[in-house]
C-alpha cells in the first residue's frame, strides 16, 4: 500500500513540475498550524508549489468555507472530522475522499518548571481549577472546539460561577499557550497538538474520563487545483504524517 501511494505521489509530483508551479489556499484549524508549518517547505521542495496558509478556530473556518461559493475560498481545508461532515454536506468538498491526520484531545497545560498539578479524576481535576489563581482557554463564542468543551466542563462540575473572575477568555488556544508559557496565567486549556509544540510550557495531562474529548482530524479537497490533489498526496505520505505526530497529532 504505501509502495502503491508513494508511486502515485511521485507521479503527481512530475506532473506538476511540467505546469506552472501554483499557490495552494489552506484553511487550518489552529491544532494543526505547527505541523503545517512544517510541512510547508517540505513540500515546497519537492513539488515547486507554494502554501497560502491561514489558521483559526474550527468553527471560523468551516464558516468561512460555507458562506463562499464552492473553491472560491480554499483549495484544502484541515479541520475536525465533524467541521469536515458539514462541509460535504454543504457542497463545499470536491468527491475525493478525507484523509485522517489524527486525533487530538482537550487537555491542561502550566508553564514549564510550575508543579504539575492532579488531574486524574474529576474530583482532582475540581480540586486543581478550584485552587487556581488564574485559567485561560479559547473562545467558544469563535468556534474554539478546546474552548467550548471546557466550557461544558466547568459547567458539569458546578465551577463556572465561582471561578468567573479568575478565567480569561481568548480569542485563539495558540494566544493560550504562548501566555501560559510566559507565566500570565497559572494554567491554559487547549488541545494537545497546540501544547506539546510549544518549548515554554508543561501538558499536564488529557482532562479525566468521563470529561475528556478527543477530537478527529483530517485534511479534504476544497477546489479542483491539480497542486490540491499533490498536497493531498503530500499530506498522506510518512514525511508528513511525522510532523503530526510530532506536534500532538496522535494516530487513531
Amino acid at each position: 500500500m504505501k509502495r502503491t501511494q508513494n508511486a502515485a505521489f511521485a507521479l503527481l509530483v512530475v506532473m506538476s513540475s511540467l505546469a506552472q508551479a501554483d499557490n495552494i489556499r489552506v484553511l487550518a484549524a489552529g491544532a494543526a498550524k505547527a505541523a503545517v508549518e512544517r510541512i510547508a517547505p517540505e513540500f515546497t521542495r519537492e513539488t515547486g508549489h507554494t502554501l497560502s496558509a491561514t489558521f483559526d478556530t474550527v468553527g471560523a473556518q468551516r464558516d468561512r468555507v460555507l458562506s463562499g461559493a464552492p473553491g472560491a475560498v480554499a483549495d484544502v481545508v484541515i479541520l475536525s472530522n465533524a467541521a469536515i461532515t458539514q462541509l460535504r454536506a454543504g457542497g463545499r468538498l470536491t468527491q475525493d475522499a478525507a484523509q485522517s491526520i489524527g486525533v487530538v484531545s482537550v487537555s491542561l497545560a502550566v508553564p514549564h518548571g510550575a508543579p504539575v498539578p492532579d488531574i486524574s479524576t474529576p474530583e482532582a481535576l475540581k480540586q486543581t481549577l478550584s485552587a487556581a489563581p488564574s485559567i485561560a482557554y479559547a473562545d467558544p463564542a469563535r468556534g474554539a472546539t478546546a474552548g467550548t468543551h471546557f466550557a461544558k466542563v466547568l459547567d458539569s462540575l458546578g465551577l463556572s460561577q465561582a471561578l468567573q473572575t479568575r478565567i480569561t477568555v481568548l480569542p485563539f488556544g495558540v494566544e493560550v499557550i504562548k501566555d501560559v508559557s510566559h507565566g500570565k496565567y497559572a494554567l491554559g486549556v487547549s488541545q494537545s497538538s497546540e501544547i506539546l509544540q510549544h518549548p515554554g510550557i508543561t501538558m499536564v495531562g488529557p482532562l479525566p474520563a468521563p470529561l475528556g474529548l478527543s477530537t478527529s482530524y483530517a485534511t479534504a479537497r476544497s477546489s479542483e487545483q491539480v497542486a490540491a490533489g499533490a498536497l493531498m498526496q503530500f499530506l498522506a505520505s510518512e514525511a508528513a504524517l511525522k510532523h503530526f505526530r510530532a506536534t500532538g497529532f496522535l494516530a487513531k
